[in-house]
Parts: C-alpha cells; sequence; structure tokens
C-alpha cells in the first residue's frame, strides 16, 4: 500500500477498505454519461481516464466514442428516462463485450486445434 495512501487514511481517520469500498460504489458509466458532474463521478473519471491509458487501438477508442455518442444522444432525446436508458445500453455493450470475448477464445481454440493436426 501507498505510503500517501496510508497517510490519507491515517490524517482523516478512515480505513482502506472504506475508501476503496465507497470508489467500487460509486463506479457507474450509465449514471457518469447521464450527469458527468454529480458528486460521485470522480470514481467514474478515474476508471475512464485508465481505460483511455490502457488502449492501444485507435479502431477499439473509435468504438468507444461511437457507443458514448449514441448513449449521449439516446439521454438527450429522453431526458427523463435517462438513467434508464443510459443503464439499458450499458448492460447491451456489456453483453455483446462478453460475447465477443467469448467468440474469440473459441477461434482461438479452433485455431490451436487446427494447427495440431
Amino acid at each position: 500500500m501507498a505510503h500517501e495512501f496510508r497517510q490519507v487514511c491515517d490524517i482523516f481517520n478512515l480505513t482502506p477498505e472504506e475508501i476503496i469500498q465507497d470508489f467500487i460504489n460509486n463506479v457507474s458509466i450509465a449514471e457518469y454519461l447521464c450527469d458527468p458532474f454529480a458528486p460521485n463521478r470522480w470514481a467514474n473519471t478515474f476508471v475512464l481516464e485508465f481505460v483511455i491509458a490502457q488502449v492501444e487501438s485507435e479502431e477499439i477508442m473509435t468504438k468507444y466514442g461511437e457507443f458514448v455518442e449514441k448513449l449521449i444522444s439516446s439521454v438527450l432525446s429522453n431526458p427523463k428516462e435517462a438513467k434508464t436508458i443510459s443503464r439499458k445500453m450499458v448492460d447491451e455493450w456489456h453483453k455483446a463485450v462478453l460475447e465477443d470475448r467469448i467468440k474469440d477464445m473459441m477461434d482461438d481454440q479452433d485455431a490451436e486445434e487446427d494447427n495440431e493436426l
């Protein structure tokens, strides 16, 4: 654990678990895109900055950008249902990502089996 993090915990009488749990509880791409100025935005900002720093493919960044644009457009077209719409869209995105990962793993396995023959 970083010395500076431990200092902050000691100074403010917090436990690392409290801070980490609050961070986890406040990560929501759907809610962040509906209200990027909400007081709990910092966990989302950190996660998104972390993701951006990790992405090496311009194609993937473009896909992320297209998704965000689509989500924001949907939210703006129906502000009263913004959180419901954004949660549904993030759920659908999540499902599609997992399906793509499964497909990639299956394709890799098939390629390995073909190479063994």
